[in-house]
């Protein structure tokens, strides 16, 4: 079955998002809840990270010390020059939220604001090939494995101005879907949306499974809590909603 919605063009595949950095001021609980729920392997590397490797989407990293109010995700965007682009940022209307900094087999990595205000990263470990696509697990698109972070959904105030910033700067694709709502396709990696509604959410992740009423009814047994009742849009998915430990918004995309 189809998805009922207008396809988006890829972008060109040159800054896809290779982390996705999730808030996680209780590491421990925060690790041990996503190792029994999704089955990501976390490993410690400093009191204040914890970052497993996928075997598909982008790498996962919890981060614990992170002021009050913080944004609950921020996606790392690759790129060969995290000074440069953040330079081009800046100039085309967004700003810097941390300079650049190096991480020992991470590279360099800044954070940077779009126009709207949410936070992004830039990483320049960028691995060698090309990175898969992940398209959005919608109708008859191809299923990742459970545990895959599928989607990201990024709040942006302003639809045309996100289309025209992340098209200029990262060569992302995008394609109106709904009114307050556009879809973006770095053309490698995971893609999402961008959403106009709901500023005090500027970054959610969405974890794929196969059975989104059985995830919900683990997460509640691992010490995260359900935000709602699965909600299944029929030619599309079925969704549903949670914190972490850390109090931390997330999401389920599947069956």
């Amino acid at each position: 079955m189809g998805t009922g919605m207008p396809a988006v063009p890829p972008g060109t595949g040159e800054h896809p998002v290779l982390m996705i950095v999730l808030s996680a001021n209780d590491l421990a609980a925060s690790s041990a809840f996503y190792s029994t729920v999704f089955g990501w392997q976390l490993h410690k590397l400093s009191p204040e990270l914890a970052t497993a490797a996928l075997t598909s989407g982008p790498v996962v990293t919890l981060r614990a010390n992170n002021p009050e109010g913080f944004q609950g995700m921020v996606p790392f965007i690759g790129t060969r020059n995290v000074a440069a682009t953040m330079d081009a940022v800046v100039h085309a209307g967004g700003g810097v939220e941390r300079a650049p900094w190096s991480v020992p087999m991470m590279g360099t990595l800044a954070r940077v604001t779009d126009p709207a205000g949410t936070i992004y990263g830039l990483a320049d470990a960028l691995p060698p090939g090309a990175i898969p696509r992940i398209p959005i697990p919608f109708g008859d698109a191809p299923k990742p494995p459970d545990g895959t972070v599928c989607s990201l959904e990024m709040h942006a105030g302003d639809l045309d101005v996100a289309a025209r910033f992340f098209g200029d700067q990262f060569g992302w694709g995008t394609q109106a879907m709904m009114p307050q709502f556009l879809t973006f396709d770095p053309g490698a990696g995971v893609a999402g949306v961008f959403q106009s509604h709901t500023p005090a959410l500027r970054g959610v992740a969405y974890v794929y499974s196969s059975n989104v009423s059985a995830a919900l009814a683990a997460i509640d047994a691992a010490g995260g809590k359900r935000l709602g009742d699965p909600m299944a849009m029929p030619g599309r998915a079925t969704f549903g909603y949670f914190t972490d430990p850390s109090g931390t918004t997330m999401g389920l995309i599947g069956g």
